[in-house]
């Protein structure tokens, strides 16, 4: 008896073949260098003209499942183990879970997976269910699983933002941009537990982790208005550093480690201290504008369409910047940290058609429904 076996490109492979017992045959096939696909093993009995073809299928190697985690209220599970990126999906109680982001941590990959809304009442703390983990070649395996208690949940109810002294000349062009020096309090409101706990905090960390803070009872950046409600203040410059800019959020996390969804807080900018604005002649078309972090400006303009705009450099050092000349509107300006924002300047020695037409500095108080 001969055989042979071929990929799906029709290589030949090599293959050794061991008689186990009458009848049977043992065949060892080497497919570490082989893509995963069909194969086809070709046996010929001797003494017979044409050969028996047996077509199969070749895997890659399956990763390692440790655990699906799901809490009650969720549509939202983790799937924790290796070569997650090969996992098509998993399905609890007639409930499909579909990949929704993969990241890696302790070593291991954790696979975050999401339901439609019916999930959120599917689930009961303690209950014991099998989730099925299908793999995108069509291979599945059960692990078991227990629905866990509810993670921790608020409602951001309203905010208000002191812009702080930096921003004086500059009045910011959206409620939601908080100066690196200016200061945010907000109000949440606890909906699970419903009572905000005593060792419960709020987190508030930049959308890309580089930045991160644990606001507590004990170190007063939270108070309890009642039982449910709770004020938490932040100074961005003093929790994060010179060097923290870009979008906040914030969660609950709980004594236990459960930790909420993350929810948009604000806009941490960094502002530049302007000083003054000098036109030598009255038809001067360019003026000189002073200060200190001209850096931080992404671009300037006389008008509100940015026409005339003018762009500050990488890297530009200087304490004056050539700007076009306020033609009875203020300085308009785009800071470089949050550049799709047109905010209004006015420092000192704006000429006085300009500076009338100016608005006062905002200082912005949001409450949400």
């Amino acid at each position: 008896m001969d055989g042979t076996l071929k990929s799906q490109q029709g290589a030949e492979i090599r293959t050794s073949w061991k008689m186990v017992k009458p009848g049977e045959l043992e065949v060892r096939v080497p497919l570490e260098s082989e893509a995963a696909g069909p194969v086809t093993i070709a046996v010929k009995e001797y003494g017979v003209a044409g050969a028996d073809e047996i077509s199969l299928h070749s895997y890659s190697e399956a990763g390692h499942l440790v655990d699906f985690a799901i809490n009650a209220g969720d549509r939202e599970g983790v799937l924790r183990g290796t070569r997650l990126d090969e996992i098509a999906g998993v399905d609890v109680k007639g409930i499909r879970f579909s990949p929704s982001d993969l990241s890696r941590a302790n070593d291991k990959d954790e696979l975050r997976l999401t339901a439609k809304e019916e999930a959120i009442a599917a689930f009961h703390p303690g209950d014991k269910l099998t989730a099925r983990v299908s793999w995108k070649d069509g291979r599945s395996r059960e692990l078991v699983t227990t629905v866990e208690s509810p993670r921790p949940k608020v409602n951001l109810i309203a905010k208000n933002i002191d812009p702080g002294p930096s921003a004086l000349a500059i009045n910011l062009g959206s409620p939601d941009e908080l100066p690196q020096d200016g200061k945010i309090s907000f109000v949440v409101k606890s909906e699970s537990p419903e009572a905000f706990q005593h060792a419960e905090k709020v987190e508030v960390a930049s959308e890309d982790g580089s930045f991160s803070v644990l606001l507590g009872l004990e170190d007063g950046s939270l108070t309890l208005e009642d039982p449910q409600n709770v004020l938490v203040e932040l100074e961005p410059l003093k929790a994060f550093g010179r060097s923290c800019f870009g979008a906040l959020r914030f969660r609950p996390v709980q004594s236990d480690g459960k930790k909420g969804d993350w929810q948009s807080l604000a806009t941490v900018v960094r502002v530049p201290f302007l000083t003054e604005i000098h036109c030598l002649k009255i038809t001067d078309k360019v003026c000189s504008l002073s200060g200190s972090n001209l850096f931080l400006i992404d671009s300037v303009a006389s008008d509100p369409e940015f026409a005339d705009r003018v762009y500050v450099p990488v890297g530009f050092m200087d304490s004056t910047l050539s700007v076009p000349r306020p033609a009875g509107e203020p300085l308009y300006i785009r800071l470089r940290d949050d550049p799709s924002i047109v905010s209004v300047a006015a420092p000192s020695g704006m000429p006085a058609s300009a500076k009338s037409s100016t608005l006062p500095r905002r200082k912005s108080n949001v409450t949400l429904n």
